[in-house]
This record gives structure tokens, sequence and C-alpha cells, in this order.
């Protein structure tokens, strides 16, 4: 259940929203929707599409009335577009929601903005999300994740559809590397997350589907991380390399042998059913 106040919305921060899309379908439609749908007047929402071929523009096309900006043409991968997204807009804070994600209910970001001011404006806020099974729909299990600064060493992301970060963030510790092709969010996190103010409220902002980038190629993902890591300072020896990549890979060969034994189902039902989950 998401919290409710009676605050007035003039008080709370402008959410600028970002997707970048290219060949969304079938889901750009409901994206775009759920941002649209909101009951929050402080909000602005950005399109970046990479010169869709599959009916992704005219899906956009059809709900531009309701869009800030919207372009479509080509460009250098999703930290590029993502960054294009941030140089056009005016919010105080920013939310880049994938182009198969939508936001867990109407009043989502007015919720948000309340909790914000309630803690008065980390950098960094985010919320929980629901993970679905890209096919069916249905809810595999609630990502709810407790921030540290070890686990933000050891390749610990925060949920990026649920992130809003403070436009000072970005002013501080620049914009996304286009070096990387997935692990983008997570070497801009490394620049600011052990000095920065970084909060959690354990409620649901955003669903998103199974079977991302991070998720198809894991090996680069790893690689990419190890490179985050190392670009920002936090890894210096081989042993520690060597380490971290045998945590990954101890963790995949888990991962592996419970969908081999037919447990993993079983395991993330259990996750469901954790305290706090509901």
């Amino acid at each position: 259940m998401q919290p409710t106040t009676n605050r007035p919305n003039a008080a709370l921060p402008k959410i600028s929203v970002i997707t970048a899309v290219r060949n969304g379908e079938p889901f750009i439609g409901q994206t775009l929707d759920s941002v649209l749908g909101q009951r929050y007047d402080r909000v602005e929402y950005i399109v970046i599409d990479g010169k869709s071929t599959d009916g992704t523009v005219e899906t956009i096309r059809s709900r531009e009335a309701g869009l800030a900006l919207w372009v479509s043409e080509k460009d250098g991968g999703i930290a590029d577009a993502f960054n294009k997204g941030v140089s056009f807009s005016t919010g105080d804070y920013i939310l880049i929601l994938n182009s198969d994600d939508v936001l867990a209910g109407p009043e989502v970001l007015t919720a948000v903005a309340c909790k914000i001011v309630e803690n008065r404006y980390p950098a960094l806020f985010y919320g929980d999300c629901d993970v679905l099974d890209r096919n069916s729909g249905c809810i595999l299990y609630r990502a709810s994740i407790e921030f540290s600064r070890r686990g933000l060493g050891r390749g610990l992301m925060l949920p990026h559809p649920s992130l809003f970060a403070h436009r000072l963030y970005f002013e501080k510790y620049g914009a996304f590397d286009p070096d990387f092709r997935i692990a983008m969010d997570y070497e801009w996190l490394l620049r600011g997350g052990f000095a920065e103010r970084i909060v959690h409220e354990p409620f649901l902002v955003t669903n998103v589907r199974n079977g991302g980038m991070s998720t198809l190629d894991q090996q680069r993902a790893v690689s990419e991380i190890v490179s985050a890591l190392k670009k920002n300072g936090h890894l210096r020896s081989k042993w520690a390399e060597f380490e971290l990549r045998g945590y990954f890979l101890t963790r995949s060969l888990a991962r592996t042998a419970l969908n081999g034994m037919g447990l993993y189902t079983i395991f993330n039902d259990l996750r469901k059913k954790r305290p706090g989950r509901n």
C-alpha cells in the first residue's frame, strides 16, 4: 500500500520521467500510459526513441499530447539516449523508466514526491519493484533492496526503474558513460553512492519485466561491473577482481542448479512470502 498525504502539490518537487526506447512493442504503450495516467501535476514526461521500425513511433505519436517532449533519431546506445533525455529535462528529480516497465499505479509519483519531502530531499531516493514474467505478466517476486556501501562495492545496483535522482547529483557527478552498454547506471551510481545520502522507502513504485540486457548477457554485465569499479578506484588488485568474479560465478551456478532441479520457482515463491513483501 502506498503512503498518502494532504500536503499541497505546490510544495512538492517536479519530477522528470525519461523513457529511452528502440523497437519497444508490444509494451511501450503500457509504459507511456502508466506515466500519463499519474494523478500528479508536477511531472514532465520525455521519450527518446532510437529510430524504431516496429510501430513504436506510431504508439508514441498517438500519445504525444501528454508528453513534454519526444524525439525519434539514431543515437549512440542506451547511455547516449539517457543523457539526451536528462539534457532536455527540467525536473528537480529524474526517473529513468524502461520501455517495458510501468509505474505501479496512478498515485505512485504523488507518493514518491511526498516521501522525498519527508526525507528532506535526498540525493537519491528509491522504492520497490515487482518483477514480472515477461511472457505471462505474473509477479515473480518483489525486489526490495536495502542499500549498503559494502554491497555497492560488490556490484549491488539499486533498481533504477524506481530510482529518483536529484538534479544536483547529475550536476555533481556527470552523465552516464556511453562506453558502458549494460552497467552504465551502476558506474554512474558508483561515482556518488559512497558519499551521498540515499533513502529507501519500502513501497511499490514500478512493475518491471524480467529478461533485460543484464540478464541476457550476464558475462558482459559482470565484466562491465568490474570495469566500473576499476574506473572509480574501488578495485585495486588482481586478487580483489578474482574474488569478485568468483562471487558472481557462484551466484550464477547456484541459480542454474536451482533451475535444473526445478527449485527456482519455489525459491521465488519464498522470496514473495518474506515479511514486508506485500
